[in-house]
């Protein structure tokens, strides 16, 4: 009873949608099919622009250029073409429409690699990034905008505003664009990753294409011959969608892993870090490597932790998660509360007055100095990080004029008019007088320390470790390696693979030279 129930329903449904398709011209609608697999000169131009507007968009990290470049890409013809022979059993449109793909993804990567290796910016934005790891979503994703898009085609309702829609939800240019940055600019994993992002979104389509015309009752009756049978072809395209999922289902597993993993951290830091009138996280990244967790966090503060805290909070942190932890705790300390004026450098009392009476013992004038530089130097210091303030001195003329103020920085290249114009009313607004600044540099990095196995000791690492904190990222910077003595050369060499090597700095943007004397420095300047 149950089966015949269920034949008397499937018989019902196959009825209701031959009655509901019956208006549709499915020999026109595989004529246009054939028509969207041709490679033709426009096509290849509308590719190749597409393409190029992509990279840009990438490399410059403008969604709406991105966008722009799914809006007028051709490619998505071609792999709607590519299901709809899968449906029918058309083996010549389907290797057709393989042909016009395959030329297509090899055009593409060939143009944005050749364009990325020309090109001075080769640094990965958060718009290229974020087409590496796809993960099921995304394959949601294309099923669903695969399913608008062969429902568009197939009634031509709203076909042309649905078409757009889908370009842009299943984005299969931006992917390939990625493919190519990877290939030229040094980056293959991130290659790797744009091209697993595009295959993810043509298999969807293809199988949901697929499904969506056999549903329209589009038959392999309407080709002269049927190579492979309907039950093949599925199996073949299901067997791989299936393949397809793993690495996707394990990105989303890894992913929510690591989400989960970061919010169990911010719960012991804010546990411990987060003092009313004491003490703010400012932000904190979790790596993990070789087996070991490393927490970076900036912290304001008034008043520094000591060493001891931070052994402790390592320690549970290390606890609560059952992972060896390392803790890296960068503090910046502030003021708290309300600044009072100055009233050592009020203006001279108006005449017939009286001065109100001061403290005027060395001690005193010496004390108030001292904190008034701690904290102008605090507030520069939070203006020009990650260079350092390492000295600073004020002083006064005995006739009334601008205050007098040195700074010594530790950055590599000279600032910029704009950015000593800014420290100089920083300086006034926080001393309340005029201010001649005059401002020295020293090198950024102190000098490498290598131990006797001519690898970087602790200090040299740590001292390196500052160029991951550089503002815009180590790609906005270039940097020259200088090594002397009688392993200069090896020095120099060790140096400039670290950078590339464990700072994820380009090539290009490091050089290497051996000087007289002795002793391993690196020059960052802003390229």
């Amino acid at each position: 009873m149950p089966n015949a129930y269920i034949r008397y329903r499937i018989k019902r449904l196959r009825e209701y949608i031959a009655e509901r398709t019956s208006g549709i011209d499915h020999r026109a609608i595989i004529k246009n099919a054939v028509a969207g697999a041709e490679l033709s000169g426009s096509y290849v131009s509308l590719l190749l622009l597409a393409s190029l507007i992509a990279l840009l968009g990438l490399l410059t990290n403008s969604v709406a250029v991105v966008i722009g470049a799914m809006l007028i890409s051709p490619l998505m013809g071609p792999i709607l073409s590519f299901g709809l022979a899968f449906t029918i059993g058309d083996l010549a449109l389907a290797r057709r429409g393989l042909r016009v793909i395959a030329v297509s993804v090899g055009l593409t990567i060939a143009l944005t690699a050749f364009v990325t290796l020309l090109s001075p910016l080769k640094e990965p934005t958060a718009e290229i990034l974020s087409r590496v790891r796809p993960n099921i979503y995304d394959l949601f994703v294309a099923v669903l905008a695969g399913t608008a898009g062969a429902i568009a085609l197939c009634t031509k309702k709203n076909y042309m505003i649905t078409a757009t829609g889908v370009a842009v939800a299943t984005a299969v240019i931006p992917p390939l664009s990625v493919v190519g940055f990877g290939l030229g600019s040094g980056y293959p994993m991130l290659g790797l990753g744009g091209f697993l992002l595009f295959f993810t979104n043509f298999v969807a389509i293809v199988l949901t294409a697929d499904l969506v015309f056999f549903l329209f009752n589009f038959r392999s009756s309407m080709v002269s011959e049927e190579t492979y049978p309907a039950r093949k072809r599925l199996l073949i395209l299901g067997t791989v969608l299936a393949m397809l999922s793993i690495p996707l289902v394990h990105t989303l597993v890894t992913d929510l892993r690591k989400v989960k993993l970061t919010k169990r951290v911010e719960r012991v830091l804010k546990l411990h870090l987060e003092k009313e009138a004491h003490s703010r996280v400012t932000g904190f990244s979790v790596q993990e490597k070789d087996g070991r967790i490393g927490v970076n966090v900036m912290v304001n503060t008034v008043r520094p932790f000591e060493k001891k805290a931070e052994e402790e909070i390592e320690k549970e942190i290390g606890s609560f998660l059952g992972r060896n932890v390392e803790l890296n705790l960068e503090q910046v300390v502030v003021t708290a509360g309300s600044i009072e004026p100055r009233t050592e450098l009020s203006a001279v009392s108006p005449v017939g007055q009286s001065a109100p009476a001061r403290d005027e013992s060395a001690a005193a004038v010496q004390a108030s100095a001292s904190r008034l530089l701690r904290d102008v130097r605090t507030e520069l210091e939070a203006l020009t990080s990650p260079f350092a303030v390492e000295d600073i001195g004020l002083g006064f003329d005995e006739k009334p004029g601008p205050a007098r103020v040195s700074v010594v920085l530790r950055r590599d290249y000279p600032l910029t008019d704009d950015e000593r114009l800014l420290l100089a009313r920083l300086l006034e607004r926080r001393l309340q007088v005029p201010v001649s600044l005059r401002v020295e540099l020293a090198p950024f990095l102190p000098r490498v320390i290598f131990d006797e196995k001519g690898d970087l000791s602790r200090e040299g690492v740590a001292a390196m470790a500052l160029i991951k904190n550089l503002p815009g990222g180590p790609g906005a910077f270039s940097f020259r390696v200088e090594a002397g003595g009688k392993d200069g050369r090896r020095h120099a060499d060790r140096l400039k693979r670290y950078l590339q090597e464990e700072l994820g700095v380009s090539a290009a943007n490091v050089t290497a030279a051996v000087r007289p004397g002795t002793g391993a420095s690196v020059l960052v300047v802003r390229r």
